[in-house]
């Protein structure tokens, strides 16, 4: 019993998460900081995007004025990489593009709102909430 107790003491300084946490987060869960950590990981950026033929989408021209900036987000991201882009920027929108490769220009697939990105966020946290209560 002593051998047990020194070991489980020893183990939870060296690894702060369980086995099971450690594994998850290896294929990037962040599971163990809560659901609002890993709810970001989720969702791909081209999901909750406007396309470029949405009535609402955004300006063409500013899309093409803040991907010269440096303003951008690759349309397989995940909110997890647009939202501090947000952050650092302070727009209502980044544009969403693939880049081929070095030599050819990114083609524009649309625009990620930001209130969007806030709405798509909101309603896996409700949806995580009814369903831990229920």
């Amino acid at each position: 019993m002593v051998a047990v107790s020194i070991s489980t003491a020893l183990s939870s300084r060296i690894v702060d998460r369980s086995f099971f946490l450690t594994q998850i987060e290896r294929r990037g869960i962040h599971l163990a900081a809560g659901p609002q950590a890993y709810l970001l990981a989720i969702f791909r950026v081209a999901s909750v995007m406007r396309k470029a033929d949405d009535p609402r989408a955004a300006n063409e021209d500013a899309c093409w004025e803040m991907i010269g900036d440096g303003i951008y987000v690759d349309g397989n991201a995940t909110l997890e990489a647009a939202m501090p882009i947000f952050d650092r920027a302070s727009v209502p929108f980044i544009p969403v593009v693939t880049l081929s490769g070095e030599d050819t220009p990114p083609e524009l697939w649309g625009a990620l709102f930001h209130v969007d990105a806030l709405k798509a966020y909101n309603r896996a946290l409700a949806a995580t909430a009814a369903e831990e209560h229920s």
